[in-house]
């Protein structure tokens, strides 16, 4: 493309180049630009940059279309470059201001401009075509597509106006042109293309015909040298020969002596250290159901999950094939074509989406991995394969053990599939250990809450008077108690609340409001005595476990402290025998 002279392109084309060439430049690293809609005033920004997450102001930019300058017989034009300003700081005051204009500026020009800030303190900068020119060599489709006239010109000479793109039709007329030649190229092969979105260009051959590989044979020679350096590189390289290719592999040009491309005169070349990617073919994957079991040295099974196949590659000396077992349990085998080379298989786990009974299963599996010698893997209907299997040991996870089957027991007693979300925390953990308490029929302190909310009614009994003074034993009963758990409620027909001695808080207020008759409908805080938890239950499933008093059991939780005041509970377990250390549920 020829140099663009930007003090004679007209005015409409040096905003709409110079907007695309600030907006492309300065929209990334958390930056975006826009170029102002200046119908009905553009508060002096032609295109301003604004911090993504904040949209706070960073940039403005002015274009000012002044070909001839601002001095001399033009110096009237600083007026408008000086109202430009003044919006711009009244309306955003931004840290950087620049102005952008087609010819450079003199001196005296930009001591003018910056002495409009009058105290602000705003940079200013200026845009002139040396900094334009820089935009354009590093964008070209911008300037090929605001210069695309002329080449217009000279394609309609020649009859091929589709060629230059302006048009909806235009690639698909251009597209079709190239493929009609493409067809004439060969009887026996076709070719697809495609060009992605950061340039990359594929080519794809596709048989016409059964023989064409025996009738127009295409071959592919590779010459490659690897380095100590290469070492990995090479193992890879090898083996996605011998057991097809999985993941890409990428080799660099300093590794690739020379691809050899043998054939017809459209296809042979010799390309030499170029950076070859090997990939497999992109072509869906059958899953196939599959079975995997742990036999014991009796050849007996004493684990098994069920799952498919996820991805199978093959090369000359064997296949591997990917499973998806049951809890989230992956394995790779490796399985040579050879029967005197031994296969291989790894095993690894996520269990984000599984369910509890899922995962336990999972976690049984792993452990009787733990001390297999042999697997056995059935894919579809095919005969089962064994391999001799030797364990890595892991220590168990005991914490994350428990607190599935705590999650097992709540899905079968609220019959709902718990899924484990990819965060787990300290609550979660403590929740599903209290709600399995509460669900068995016992009493157990309550994670959080500090305080019980209640309602006056305006009368003054001695009940309340003691709450109000050293506190009293207090039971208090909800008709229902929910948790939410992984997106689902886990719902207790009714719930108690118990402390052995609890007071209202701020009980001079509340004494106050009794005194002007105000105290009806007054909302009250009742806390435990000396910073001791709430114990709760439920009366329904207490009862139905054949307990009589209300006894709390700790949490027992591996890693986790008990509920702050509960060695100090008078009811807590183990504690029956010491003075005030039951409460018998009525």
């Amino acid at each position: 493309m020829g140099r663009v002279e930007w003090a004679r392109i007209d005015d409409a084309t040096f905003n709409a180049l110079s907007e695309s060439l600030l907006v492309r430049e300065y929209t990334g690293n958390g930056l975006v630009a826009m170029a102002i809609d200046g119908r009905g005033g553009d508060g002096g920004i032609d295109v301003d940059v604004r911090v993504a997450r904040t949209d706070q102001v960073v940039h403005v930019f002015q274009l000012k279309y002044f070909p001839e300058g601002f001095s001399g017989g033009h110096v009237a034009r600083r007026a408008q470059i000086k109202k430009s300003m003044s919006q711009a700081i009244e309306t955003v005051n931004p840290p950087v201001w620049s102005l952008v204009v087609p010819r450079k500026v003199t001196v005296q020009e930009r001591k003018a401009v910056r002495a409009m800030r009058k105290g602000h303190r705003m940079i200013v900068r200026f845009v002139t075509p040396v900094e334009l020119d820089l935009l354009l060599a590093k964008y070209p489709d911008i300037e090929e597509r605001f210069t695309a006239d002329r080449a217009i010109e000279l394609l309609s000479a020649v009859h091929r106006p589709s060629a230059t793109l302006t048009k909806p039709s235009d690639l698909h007329d251009e597209v079709r042109r190239v493929e009609g030649r493409l067809n004439a190229r060969s009887e026996y092969w076709g070719t697809s293309f495609s060009l992605g979105p950061d340039g990359t260009y594929v080519e794809t051959l596709h048989p016409k015909r059964p023989d064409a590989p025996e009738r127009e044979p295409l071959g592919l020679a590779l010459t490659a040298s690897f380095s100590p350096d290469d070492a990995d590189l090479r193992q890879r390289f090898e083996r996605a020969l011998k057991f097809g290719v999985m993941e890409p592999i990428v080799l660099p040009g300093t590794v690739v002596e020379s691809l050899q491309k043998t054939g017809p005169a459209w296809f042979e070349e010799k390309i030499e250290h170029a950076n070859i990617e090997i990939r497999s073919l992109d072509v869906p994957h059958e899953s196939e159901r599959v079975k995997v079991d742990v036999l014991n040295p009796a050849g007996r099974s004493i684990a098994r999950l069920t799952g498919a196949t996820t991805a199978t590659s093959s090369g000359y000396g064997g296949v591997v094939l990917h499973t998806l077992l049951e809890g989230g349990v992956h394995q790779r085998w490796t399985l040579p074509s050879d029967p005197s080379e031994s296969g291989s298989v790894t095993t690894s786990a996520q269990f984000v989406g599984s369910t509890a009974h899922e995962i336990r299963r999972a976690l049984r599996f792993w452990s009787a991995l733990q001390n297999a010698t042999t697997l056995e893997l059935s894919v579809g209907s095919e005969a089962p394969t064994r391999l001799n299997y030797e364990a890595t040991p892991t220590d168990p996870d005991l914490q994350f053990e428990s607190f599935i089957e705590d999650l097992c027991f709540l899905e079968n007693h609220f019959d709902v599939p718990l899924r484990l979300p990819e965060s787990v925390d300290t609550s979660d953990v403590v929740w599903a250990r209290v709600m399995r308490l509460l669900a068995s029929g016992e009493a157990t302190a309550h994670p959080f809450t500090g305080t019980f909310s209640g309602i006056l009614d305006g009368s003054r009994d001695p009940g309340l008077e003691t709450l109000l003074g050293d506190g009293a034993a207090i039971v208090a009963r909800s008709e229902q108690f929910g948790v939410e758990m992984f997106g689902e409620e886990l719902v207790l027909a009714d719930i108690a609340y118990y402390a052995h001695g609890a007071r209202i808080d701020e009980p001079d207020l509340v004494r106050a409001a009794f005194e002007r008759g105000t105290a009806r409908n007054m909302r009250v805080e009742i806390r435990p005595v000396d910073g001791l938890p709430w114990v709760i239950y439920s009366p329904g499933l207490l009862e139905a476990a054949g307990h009589d008093v209300v006894v709390t059991k700790p949490w027992g939780l591996r890693g986790v402290d008990e509920r702050s005041g509960y060695d100090r509970l008078p009811n807590r377990e183990g504690n029956q025998g010491g003075r005030g250390g039951t409460h018998r549920h009525a």
